[in-house]
């Protein structure tokens, strides 16, 4: 509390409607990214491209069709709603009041439909109301849902801790939150239960869940908290069939039509999708194609496959690595976030060796002094930076107006207890003529003091004034490296106006007090921080032995991850990536196990 009422006073002032604005831009941005990043329909080879278009399946191609759930709401539960802007205005409707269930089965459309209302409850909360904002809970542990959700906004959005609070705890925020089905059943129940005590503490908290229909219908799990419910229903057959025309997939049409199996997997719009990307092919392969593992089968096949360059068996090795972790732990990868949690166990403790060792090596070579990197490494290997997602990421998401008001919040106090704790050790010690050396190396320890607490208060709760997600792969790294050299550069100015401005203002040589062993030391000090505070230095060992690992995950994993995201195996999400669907990654999953 302190801290906040203290950041107040300085340039990271929390401006809550500024905030506000900022947040509603960032999850336009997001919820459109998102929506165009969900289709699983790829441009195809060959004569019948010119006749194909990729309009993805959607709410706005193809009205889906959404029965009306009884819950609490006393609703007919045969009432059926047709379009985005009635399910919207339902959703904001006295006696379901923002609080309703999205049920459906896989590859129904769930996803489609959150963002679709999350985009139009967007565009009517432009003056108040609360802002819509997307969570995903398959990164879930079983914590305390409040306290999660409050470091999930700083994750994602980059919402500092004391905003998000006061938001969520008033209500001005409509959390989306999908998901849900990606956890084991245990935890569900668990997830449930905390989405209940939320809701229910706090009347005016309005929320959109995602969930499959057996899990409400079969597994005992309740949603007391919520008022109603829509139920995606089936395609019907012309639908099917419009879907099929607009892709250009006339010759596919008929053989639908025919099919049992593949009729049923035309009612559920992902395996349409299917369908149509593996349209110019599919009469081959339609006879094979006897339910929807077949189908997914075989959509894998077509992207792995596909020329000029299918893939290797250690590229297959890799995918199959990647969708078994991604199954027990969040649904979506961001390369910035890899650390020695991805490692497999025998891994860890040479990760610590190795950073350890990294840190030896820079004071070895720049600072010439093995005994203090020995020290020093032994120190900071065993921290691991990931532990303090505020601090990290503060400095990873700084623009040019927030890393200047946390260089001045770092800088002023650095040099006034430098200055002041070197001027207090020189009149104790001047009697004893050591007043020149305790001014500087009382000035060094209180420049590190200042520069410490200043940064800590910048940081505490993470920086105000920086909400935004990812635009990149690599942009955490790429920004904190950036803004690191900024901070660290002002301290090395710092520690030079300390050493050096007492020997000149008595008359003395500049270099008096800082050596050249000791610059050498005190440069080694610094550079070691900096690639240590910015996750350089983690980040360059994490993929080094992740490329050595069973994973076998390339260095450049950014264009690796691309090439798959274009072959629609994967997705990207601003700086993340993940599997185009859940089936899909549950497909590969099966395919082998991983070994660790």
């Amino acid at each position: 509390m302190l801290a906040s009422v203290l950041l107040q006073f300085t340039p990271l002032r929390v401006n809550l409607a500024s905030e506000r604005r900022d947040l509603r831009r960032v999850v336009g941005h997001q919820l459109r990214a998102y929506r165009s990043g969900l289709s699983v329909l790829a441009e195809v080879d060959g004569r019948d491209q010119a006749r194909r278009r990729t309009v993805p399946l959607s709410p706005e191609t193809i009205p889906l069709r959404y029965q009306v759930w009884r819950l609490q709401y006393g609703q007919s539960a045969d009432q059926v709603l047709t379009s985005e802007e009635t399910i919207t205005d339902w959703f904001q409707r006295d006696g379901v009041d923002g609080r309703v269930l999205i049920l459906g089965d896989p590859g129904m459309g769930k996803t489609h439909t959150l963002l679709a209302m999350g985009a139009h409850l967007l565009r009517r909360t432009e003056a108040s109301g609360p802002v819509p904002v997307l969570v995903d809970l398959s990164g879930w542990n079983g914590e305390n849902l409040d306290h999660w959700l409050v470091g999930y906004l700083w994750e994602v959005y980059r919402l500092c801790r004391p905003t998000a609070m006061v938001w969520l705890q008033s209500g001005q925020l409509t959390l989306l939150l999908d998901g849900f089905d990606h956890l084991p059943i245990p935890r569900q129940r668990t997830c449930a239960k905390e989405i209940n005590t939320l809701l229910r503490s706090n009347p005016e908290q309005t929320a959109l869940l995602c969930c499959r229909r057996r899990v409400v219908e079969t597994s005992g799990i309740e949603f007391s908290e919520f008022n109603s419910g829509l139920y995606i229903l089936p395609l019907a057959a012309q639908q099917v069939k419009d879907y099929l025309l607009a892709q250009g997939c006339d010759a596919l049409w008929p053989q639908v039509k025919a099919s049992k199996a593949l009729q049923q997997l035309g009612r559920f719009p992902l395996y349409l999708t299917l369908l149509a990307v593996l349209a110019p092919g599919i009469r081959a392969e339609a006879s094979a194609i006897t339910g929807k593992d077949a189908l997914v089968q075989t959509y894998l096949s077509h992207g792995l496959d596909r020329a000029p360059a299918p893939a290797t068996p250690a590229e297959r090795a890799t995918l199959r690595w990647l969708a078994d972790h991604l199954g027990t732990r969040s649904r979506s990868l961001r390369l910035d976030a890899l650390g020695p949690s991805w490692l497999p166990e025998s891994q860890r403790l040479l990760y610590r060796l190795l950073v350890g060792l990294g840190l030896l090596g820079i004071f070895t070579v720049i600072g010439g002094n093995p005994g203090v990197g020995l020290a020093w490494g032994l120190a900071f290997s065993q921290l691991d930076l990931e532990a303090f997602p505020y601090t990290r990421l503060s400095l990873a998401l700084a623009s040019w107006r927030s890393v200047g008001g946390l260089a001045l919040v770092c800088t002023v106090p650095a040099l006034g207890l430098g200055l002041g704790v070197g001027s207090l050790g020189s009149l104790i010690l001047g009697r004893f003529n050591l007043g020149l050396p305790a001014f500087g190396w009382g000035g060094l320890v209180g420049a590190v003091l200042g520069w410490s607490l200043g940064l800590g208060l910048g940081l505490w709760g993470g920086l105000p004034q920086g909400i935004q997600i990812r635009q990149r792969p690599n942009q955490d790294i790429q920004m904190a490296l950036r803004n690191g050299a900024i901070l660290f550069g002002l301290l090395a100015l710092v520690f030079a106006l300390v050493l050096v401005m007492p020997a000149v203002v008595n008359g003395q040589s500049p270099l008096t007090l800082l050596t050249v062993p000791r610059l050498r030391v005190v440069a080694a000090a610094l550079i070691s921080a900096y690639l240590w505070f910015s996750f350089a230095l983690q980040q360059g060992v994490v993929r080094g032995l992740l490329t050595r690992s069973p994973s076998r995950l390339p260095w450049a994993m950014a264009t690796w991850m691309q090439r798959w995201a274009q072959r629609r195996v994967l997705r990207p999400w601003g700086g993340d990536y993940g599997f185009a669907h859940e089936t899909l990654r549950e497909t590969l999953a099966k395919d082998g196990p991983s070994s660790d």
